[in-house]
């Protein structure tokens, strides 16, 4: 039996996972009680803050995900489009990696919103999203003292290779072609301004998410915020960024669960020690599942206490300037089907 491409792709993606858990299973039986001394140790104000800065950096996520929506010509309420994509989220603890764009666009579209806009909405956002994480990644990574500088001058090369392709005639016009071609003429690529905005509206949520290990180090480090030198500050960002780009980019690994902890303490280790590192991988882990379910169960609450509504924007105030985020109003016509 031959294997599709996506299937091959996904056991890949299982495979490193797999190898990703062997790795972090290894250093937390051979440090187990180091590392369980140190979280018996945590200071639970620190990991409460930790919790408030992961659900402000996925907040972030999600109300720019509803801009992407109404850029298409439909208004969402903050609540209940809210509640759309922190449950949607929950879908990336499920082996595939398809699962959270599924979700936050099957809710949507059982919602208010067009099944087709309902999706490219979705997958924008996920390739800003990414793409923030390269810029804060390559950006700190370059004022790390810590000898980061080759990464983080590829990460930026990858961001100049992306804007310039989108401003090339020549290079753009074959991407658009290969865009239509995928896609089945649901979609064309945005231009390099629309890239540039949305990538910057996503830098805050690297920000916050570096915060956040930023929180867990101090409420795991045995000391107080003084600990932090702005050097660490900075390579924290850095690590907590690129682990997740390597997280996200292994397919088929539910949640990057194993890819990105192992990526995390590989960077760590040098400037705080193998064990902190570990510790902080662990409970950073503990703290996104945290702050996904109570994302979820709060959003919900909140969306069930509001009066729901949804708002069409006219015609004349939709904006048109993105080709990618305006192909998604004829979904009559085409049966409602996601993009393939």
């Amino acid at each position: 039996m031959r294997l599709s491409r996506a299937a091959v792709a996904n056991l890949v993606g299982v495979a490193i996972g797999v190898a990703g858990l062997a790795f972090v299973g290894i250093q937390i039986f051979r440090d187990w009680d180091e590392l369980t001394a140190t979280l018996d140790s945590a200071r639970p104000a620190w990991m409460v803050a930790a919790v408030f800065a992961g659900l402000a950096s996925m907040s972030i996520i999600g109300i720019n995900w509803l801009s992407l929506i109404e850029r298409r010509g439909r208004a969402v309420p903050r609540s209940r489009g809210l509640s759309w994509f922190f449950t949607g989220q929950l879908g990336k603890y499920v082996p595939g990696g398809i699962w959270p764009v599924v979700g936050q666009a099957e809710l949507a579209g059982r919602g208010s919103v067009d099944r087709r806009s309902a999706y490219l909405a979705t997958a924008s956002s996920m390739a800003f999203t990414l793409m923030a994480a390269v810029a804060v990644a390559a950006t700190f990574g370059l004022a790390s003292p810590y000898d980061r500088r080759f990464t983080a001058a590829l990460l930026g090369v990858g961001i100049v290779v992306v804007l310039a392709s989108l401003v090339a005639p020549p290079v753009r016009a074959w991407l658009d072609r290969a865009a239509s071609t995928v896609t089945r003429g649901r979609a064309e690529l945005p231009g390099a301004s629309v890239v540039a905005r949305y990538t910057a509206l996503h830098v805050p949520v690297w920000l916050m998410f570096g915060v956040m290990y930023m929180c867990v180090f101090v409420a795991l480090g045995g000391g107080g915020s003084s600990d932090i030198t702005l050097g660490l500050a900075v390579d924290l960002v850095f690590a907590s960024a690129l682990s997740w780009i390597v997280g996200f980019v292994v397919v088929g690994v539910p949640g990057g669960i194993g890819v990105r902890e192992s990526v995390f303490v590989a960077l760590m280790t040098g400037p705080i020690g193998g064990t902190l590192a570990l510790s902080i991988a662990v409970a950073a882990r503990l703290t996104t599942i945290a702050v996904d379910l109570l994302g979820a169960a709060a959003a919900a609450t909140i969306a069930r206490l509001s009066v729901p509504s949804s708002v069409d924007v006219p015609a004349d105030e939709a904006d048109h300037s993105d080709p990618l985020l305006q192909r998604g109003s004829d979904v009559a016509a085409d049966g409602g089907r996601p993009p393939a």
